[in-house]
């Protein structure tokens, strides 16, 4: 016997071989050069996976692990050693064909049927028996004479018909992760991940980073940071420890497809860096938008400023008191299915509760907050804008404002803000909708109010104009409310689909509009202003000269006082309708 190495495993698994009648030497680092009695070979024997293998367990059974591996290995690589199974046959090998991952580099070069899964990894077939896995070659397909992809169908359906991973559950720092274990073919299951109960509202994040064992965390918040690094630590660490490595990356399953989460790189000093791509980086800037609302009982607050104080003594000095009933129903709510509209945390304390939300759609995470809380009579204080939201004395419509806000209901206080708010000149900024192709709605511009109402289609299309703001806010409610003096209130006028509207109507139209509105009585100052106004509008500007234009401007004071200068004493609105059915 030649001399042995000085590393115990290339010893051992030396004199394992010389045993079985076979010469064994070392070419390479952890590879073997081994001939059999015959002079048949050689054949490569490389030691990587066995290593790490075995320093799981104790020395004093390496040389049984060692002796039943190598035994498994000239089964598989030499027909002398022992009767081996006639793999041309494809119905001989059809029911034990199956599928893994495997790593693109380390198969580089390699003579094997595979395809394209993600950077880093792609998917191959194998012919599985009791201690071996025969990696299918090209020769093998083209003389089974079979598809490829039909090949891989079959193989697919062996390996999810040969049972279900086990799951186990982990968390880490608020993460929680599962281990998908139980099959010598589980990285294969990455592909079907979505038959497990680790998807979230964005897919999942896992790692492949060694046969026999998927990670996977569901992407449902603001988290899914947290567990990238953790999987890219795991990924990167075992993929340098465990047996039949795959990849050291994070990747990221959504909707059937895998894409490349995360690379990881290990320095010197074997601390991990773990850096997301592009496309998960932006996923994660989106989960990261949070959105902060107090809910507080609507009886216990009566300003913006009431709720805005009591959300700050449950942010700096919660108690330990009975939450109130309505209070606790939100949060069992939450618990149910608030993940589906984003809600992250929900802090609750005897004043009320602060929710927060991930996401960058504040418009929904505002509507779903208003939906919750409406029903129990709880008020809702948005803690970035200040508004404030009192379900009491609401009336159930869909109200859409111009800066993305809706609104599950409408209330007379809401309603005083939105139109009295600074409007988006080309968009309607308040829009209060009952069902499709009806609703009521306004928009400012130049200080003139437009209002239109539409009765479920555009041949019952209707305009006004006003310069008052309380005309606005009364119409639209009486409209919400089912209050038909809204009907009577303004002198409606059928739109023409051609019309360009707000910004092109005339100054006699706003004048005739006003003038004809109930309660409309203007002083003679209101009416000399209103003519000061109108026919600074409806003249053009001939030149670009600076000089010209100062002098068409009008001070925007002035204006806000011929808004004002109306009576405004309530007055009784006549119900009769008009007679012509077309101004109405």
């Amino acid at each position: 016997m030649a001399d042995l190495p000085s590393d115990p495993l290339i010893s051992l698994v030396t004199v394992a071989a010389e045993q079985m009648g076979y010469s064994c030497r070392a070419t390479e680092p952890d590879e073997l050069r081994l001939v059999g009695p015959r002079g048949d070979g050689p054949h490569f024997l490389w030691l990587h996976n066995l290593r790490r293998r075995l320093n799981e367990q104790p020395f004093e059974q390496w040389p049984g692990l060692i002796a039943d591996h190598v035994e498994t290995f000239l089964a598989r690589v030499d027909p002398d050693y022992a009767d081996s199974l006639a793999t041309d046959e494809f119905l001989t090998v059809r029911g034990l064909l199956r599928t893994r991952f495997a790593s693109s580099d380390t198969i580089a070069g390699i003579d094997i049927v595979g395809r394209y899964v993600a950077p880093g990894i792609i998917q191959v077939m194998v012919i599985e028996q009791l201690l071996t896995a025969e990696a299918v070659t090209t020769d093998q397909l083209d003389e089974w004479q079979i598809d490829s992809t039909e090949l891989f169908e079959l193989a697919e359906a062996n390996t999810r018909a040969a049972g279900r991973l086990q799951i186990e559950w982990r968390n880490f720092n608020d993460a929680h992760f599962a281990i998908l274990s139980g099959s010598d073919s589980a990285s294969a299951h990455s592909n079907w991940l979505g038959d497990y109960p680790v998807i979230g509202t964005y897919g999942a994040l896992f790692v492949v980073s060694h046969e026999g064992n998927v990670y996977a965390h569901p992407i449902v918040g603001p988290n899914a940071l947290t567990a990238m690094i953790l999987l890219g630590k795991v990924a990167a660490n075992t993929y340098r420890s465990e047996p039949r490595p795959i990849s050291p990356a994070v990747y990221w399953w959504r909707d059937g497809e895998i894409s490349l989460a995360a690379i990881t790189e290990v320095d010197p000093d074997h601390n991990v860096e773990v850096r997301p791509t592009p496309e998960f980086e932006a996923l994660l800037t989106s989960l990261a938008v949070t959105c902060e609302f107090a809910v507080v009982p609507a009886e216990t607050v009566d300003t913006a400023l009431d709720a805005l104080e009591q959300y700050r003594q449950m942010c700096i000095a919660p108690d330990n008191s009975a939450n109130p009933p309505a209070v606790d129903d939100l949060i069992a709510e939450i618990d149910r299915n608030g993940g589906a509209v984003g809600f992250v945390a929900a802090a609750a304390d005897s004043r009320g509760a602060v929710l927060r939300t991930w996401g960058p759609n504040r418009g929904q995470h505002l509507l779903a907050v208003l939906k919750l809380t409406k029903d129990r009579d709880l008020a809702v204080l948005d803690v970035e804008t200040g508004h404030l939201y009192d379900p009491r004395g609401r009336v159930e419509v869909h109200v859409t404002v111009g800066d993305g806000r809706s609104l599950p209901y409408l209330t007379r206080a809401l309603l005083d803000d939105f139109v009295v708010a600074a409007a988006d000149p080309d968009d309607p900024f308040l829009v209060v909708t009952r069902a499709d192709e009806t609703y009521i709605r306004t928009r400012r511009h130049e200080w003139v109010y437009e209002i239109e109402h539409r009765a479920g289609s555009a041949s019952e299309h209707f305009r006004v104009y006003t310069l008052r703001h309380t005309v606005a806010r009364d119409v639209i409610w009486a409209w919400a409310c089912g209050d038909p003096s809204w009907m009577v209130a303004v002198q409606w006028r059928r739109v023409d689909p051609t019309s360009p509207g707000i910004e092109a109507a005339s100054g006699l139209e706003i004048l005739q509009d006003e003038l004809s509105s109930a309660g409309s009585d203007l002083s003679a100052d209101a009416l000399a202003l209103l003519d000061t106004f109108l026919a600074v509008r409806d003249t053009p500007i001939p030149s670009t000269d600076l000089a010209a234009t100062e002098n068409l401007a009008i001070d925007p004071a002035i204006l806000r006082e011929l808004a004002s200068s109306h009576t405004e004493e309530a007055r009784p609105i006549e119900t009769e309708k008009p007679d012509d059915p077309d101004e109405t």
